[in-house]
């Protein structure tokens, strides 16, 4: 039962491009670069923004790709109105520089909130924020003013959260992610205990493991599925946790 809770959602997620039709989707990464990351850690969130970039579609009529590089100031590393290729947006990626500074999530997210406007008309827009940490509270910006303005512009944001539930800030953070996340928070809000567990290089046959790395497989269904894949998955895990044989 534990390797069908496993591979449920890996071999749904691979039956996406037979089962759905793909549709248009403006996505964004927002992504944290400050002090407490560190550089090593930078580049696993690099790896796994290329491994997402590997998902889309290569058609630019299909999926645009915005990236927001930010810490104490807010960096643009490619808007929704550029058309670059695979290759090139992994470039990008790489070429990212590692800030070292405050968490100025709210300025940032305000920065996605600009790049959304040249999204196309009636098309899906996704913002994608992985943090480590609390906003600071050095930035200009009200982080709960800009997450109202994100809301009503119909931006559907997911947060991955990189905290250890021992951290005692744990439950300050979390409440953080549900508030910029989009509801509901069960959906859009994925806590990880590390970066090494975002690479996906941890040996996932735990049930600890299996539950930690699983939200991660969600936000690629999340966002790259059709309805009907979503909905089988969550069936499927839920008649799993159900029946333990």
């Amino acid at each position: 039962n534990f390797l069908k809770m496993l591979l449920l959602p890996i071999l749904l997620s691979l039956s996406c491009g037979i089962k759905c039709r793909v549709t248009p989707l403006e996505l964004v990464f927002v992504i944290d670069s400050s002090e407490s990351v560190g550089p090593e850690n930078f580049n696993i969130i690099k790896t796994f923004m290329k491994t997402f970039i590997d998902k889309v579609s290569a058609d630019h009529t299909t999926t645009r790709i915005g990236i927001i590089n930010f810490s104490h100031r807010v960096d643009l590393v490619s808007s929704l109105k550029q058309y670059m290729g695979k290759e090139s947006l992994k470039s990008a990626v790489d070429k990212m520089p590692y800030l070292g500074e405050g968490t100025y999530t709210a300025s940032a997210i305000q920065e996605a909130i600009h790049l959304f406007q040249a999204a196309r008309p009636a098309v899906r827009k996704v913002a994608v924020v992985i943090t480590d940490g609390q906003a600071d509270t050095r930035d200009k910006v009200r982080l709960d003013t800009i997450v109202r303005e994100a809301h009503a512009t119909s931006i559907e944001i997911f947060v991955i959260g990189i905290v250890q539930r021992t951290d005692p800030h744990f439950d300050d953070f979390l409440k953080e992610m549900q508030l910029i996340a989009t509801d509901p928070d069960e959906e859009h809000v994925y806590q990880i205990d590390d970066f090494i567990t975002l690479s996906g290089n941890r040996n996932y046959f735990s049930k600890r493991k299996l539950e930690i790395n699983q939200p991660i497989l969600f936000l690629s269904i999340n966002l790259f599925c059709c309805a009907e894949i979503v909905n089988e998955v969550k069936s499927g895990l839920k008649a799993l946790r159900k029946d333990p044989r």
